[in-house]
């Protein structure tokens, strides 16, 4: 018995190829990313800059714009519920993830990448921090 080859459509194929390329960018990577400064702020310092890096590589893919319930850099409301905690317990928040009522992890622990140091969790986070202040000030 003959059968006819499956064909997939090439526009389904970009189609799927887009949405798992935007999807997965950034998640659980510790490598730098295209730093173009349009996206999240430049900001000086040598601990920034390796923060941002980080940020870019594990955090972006949900902080950026606010996906899964993550709270987006410029979601001011969220971040002014959460940063008088102090950096301290941000980043045990970070190191340990942070759960829904339902017992569900919201945010998996170190942001879903394992490889990150306690170290680097605390740039990625001085980073965020630091942009959040930043675009603020870009705000007003």
């Amino acid at each position: 018995m003959l059968t006819q080859p499956h064909r997939i459509r090439p526009t389904a194929t970009l189609a799927f190829a887009l949405i798992a390329a935007f999807g997965l960018s950034g998640c659980g990577r510790d490598e730098p990313a295209a730093q173009t400064g349009s996206e999240t702020p430049l900001l000086a310092g040598d601990r920034l800059e390796a923060g941002r890096t980080l940020w870019m590589g594990t955090c972006r893919a949900c902080h950026l714009m606010g996906v899964a319930g993550a709270p987006a850099l410029t979601n001011f409301a969220e971040w002014d519920q959460r940063l008088p905690k102090g950096v301290d317990a941000l980043q045990q928040s970070v190191l340990n993830g942070v759960r829904g009522s339902d017992g569900q992890f919201r945010m998996p622990p170190r942001g879903g990448n394992q490889r990150l140091s306690d170290e680097q969790v605390r740039l990625a986070l001085e980073y965020k921090v630091a942009a959040i202040q930043a675009l603020r000030g870009q705000a007003r």
